[in-house]
């Protein structure tokens, strides 16, 4: 079951790489949210069934992601329902966010914000910029006015706060985050907020370039990728041994929209703009293979039922968000009405799956006996009804 852990969406980032001598004077510019809102016109075709799909989904997120002290599920919560949410305390859930977690850091002589990875032993970013990708993917207005530490401050400064202390070098391909799986959640919110060819001198005085970036995240997905274009190639199925993209959180459904997502906003090179349309191709070839490996593991193994069947909502949910981020942009290659409406019935088989496992009534006792899983249902759904969301056409992706 080593591969269930490979997909997971919660895994601790590695400790940053070690820095470089200075090079440049701090420069970093506001954020430029200049992305319009898309939805799929026309909507996927609903159901009954798809309706009750997403009451269950809607119901799981409401009622667990909206914990005033698990921040990571409140980011989820941000996707999955928009920015105008309230949490179960009464609080305004960006307000809470940077007022109880938020951190105050120095850009020259004005005041950015970050997130830790921990306060105390609360989780509030598995991975670097999680809450920025949130905040830019929900579609927070970044002059929305906050409290950071008892001080005024805007949701913009978060961006210019990961800015002012993240890198990347183009030259070595090394960063501050030290492995590509935790750099992808950086990639996806600042090319969110910033304008092609964007570059920056963080407070190390290192100078990084957003095509730069894209263009090696955008490179490594391709490696990472390639044994299973040569699986679809040649019409033959593939192993999951954590190689390639299954080395990445839930199984590179990040990765890949990142990737998609910074292209498609402009950036990197402009050889690379076609090259996320073998990567949807790719998607829809994974799933049937996919989907045939968790459910034969789930006839062979009865007792991890449980657990393959969380796998198969991620799998199917983090699948539908992904095509439906492209179908939304209206790229010429964009998946088509049928494609989405394949990925939705698998989201439907998984989450009727999970009801008769009746994984999502004892959500409560599963938060205390095994609080991985917990998250990982949590998040999966949030991921999976931002899906839905906009494959209905109820949702926008910004572009």
């Amino acid at each position: 079951m080593i591969w269930l852990v490979a997909l997971a969406c919660t895994t601790e980032p590695a400790p940053p790489a070690r820095p470089l001598p200075a090079q440049a004077t701090l420069s970093v510019p506001a954020p430029s949210p200049s992305g319009t809102a898309r939805r799929i016109e026309p909507a996927v075709e609903t159901s009954e069934a798809i309706r009750r799909t997403h009451r269950r989904l809607d119901h799981t997120v409401r009622k667990h992601a909206l914990n005033p002290n698990l921040p990571w599920a409140i980011g989820h919560a941000l996707v999955a329902l928009g920015p105008s949410i309230t949490l179960d305390n009464g609080a305004d859930a960006v307000e809470w966010l940077f007022s109880e977690y938020g951190q105050r850091v120095a850009i020259g002589d004005e005041w950015g914000v970050v997130f830790p990875e921990r306060k105390g032993n609360i989780l509030v970013e598995a991975h670097p910029s999680l809450v920025l990708k949130a905040i830019t993917d929900s579609g927070v207005d970044p002059k929305t006015p906050v409290t950071v530490a008892g001080a005024p401050q805007v949701v913009g400064d978060l961006y210019r706060g990961v800015l002012a202390t993240e890198w990347f070098d183009s030259e070595t391909n090394r960063s501050s985050h030290g492995k590509v799986n935790d750099t992808v959640w950086s990639l996806f919110a600042l090319t969110s907020w910033s304008d092609p060819g964007t570059h920056w001198t963080n407070s190390e005085g290192r100078t990084s370039h957003l095509d730069g970036l894209t263009n090696f995240v955008a490179k490594s997905l391709r490696a990472d990728t390639r044994f299973l274009a040569e699986s679809m190639e040649k019409g033959t199925p593939f192993a999951k041994r954590g190689q390639g993209i299954f080395q990445y959180t839930c199984g590179g459904a990040h990765l890949i929209q990142a990737v998609v997502h910074a292209q498609l906003r402009g950036f990197g090179e402009t050889a690379d703009e076609g090259s996320f349309s073998e990567q949807l191709r790719l998607l829809m070839h994974r799933l049937p293979i996919e989907l045939a490996q968790i459910d034969a593991a789930m006839k062979l193994s009865p007792p991890h039922a449980i657990p393959l069947a969380v796998q198969r909502l991620k799998l199917t949910g983090h699948t539908l968000e992904t095509l439906g981020r492209v179908a939304a942009s209206g790229h010429p290659n964009a998946p088509t009405q049928d494609d989405l409406a394949l990925v939705i019935r698998e989201l439907v088989t998984s989450v009727e799956l999970l009801e008769r496992l009746e994984v999502f009534e004892q959500l409560d006792v599963t938060a205390t006996e095994n609080h991985q899983l917990f998250l990982d249902v949590v998040g999966d759904s949030a991921h999976a009804l931002r899906g839905l969301a906009i494959a209905q056409g109820q949702q926008a992706v910004h572009y």
